[in-house]
């Protein structure tokens, strides 16, 4: 007696992997959109932390973060990886007896995998007359090479938390062209 073996035909696999192939495209653009939605909302949440503990550093010590611009790449926050602080460079004044840091646990990386910087600019940058500027670089030129913010993730970040112009507003790009530019994020003015 001879068994009859079942399998699949040539035209049953070509439909199955078809109907996977049409599945494939509906599903792995909005997975990317989502991919993408979940960065911007990160770069949101990490700068609303960021500037709730420049505020709290504030309200302890009646002393804002300095610039960190000129700490080489790396943990951009001389010791913060030791808890020793945000942001207190080498020249700062002694630490006030008011101190009770860190203000973070740690310095965050953006989404993209290079790293957010912290500055302060006591006259205006962004040309809107406020100076005292306190700014968190989502992008820059520096330790960031390979790891810079694409335009289309710019203008979505400019979009959800601005006026969506690149070049005017509390987020924008200074120092450059859109995509090789310091893309920055003024958390905090006149203060």
């Amino acid at each position: 007696m001879l068994m009859k073996c079942k399998s699949f035909t040539l035209i049953e696999l070509i439909v199955v992997i078809a109907i996977i192939g049409v599945l494939a495209a509906i599903i792995a653009p909005n997975a990317f959109r989502a991919i993408e939605k979940a960065k911007i909302a990160r770069v949101e949440g990490d700068a609303k932390a960021i500037k709730s503990a420049a505020y709290v550093m504030y309200a302890d010590t009646g002393m804002w973060p300095g610039s960190n611009w000129a700490n080489e790449t790396g943990d951009p926050l001389q010791g913060a990886d030791r808890g020793e602080g945000f942001v207190f460079r080498g020249d700062d004044p002694d630490v006030p007896n008011s101190w009770d840091g860190p203000y973070l646990e740690k310095w965050f990386r953006n989404p993209w995998g290079g790293w957010y910087w912290w500055d302060y600019n006591n006259v205006d940058q962004n040309g809107d007359g406020i100076d005292r500027e306190h700014v968190l670089w989502i992008d820059n030129a520096r330790g960031n090479a390979g790891k810079r913010i694409p335009l289309s993730s710019r203008r979505k970040i400019d979009e959800h938390l601005d006026d969506g112009n690149l070049h005017s507003g509390r987020i924008q790009v200074w120092q450059g062209d859109d995509v090789s530019g310091n893309f920055g994020f003024i958390l905090i003015q006149g203060e």
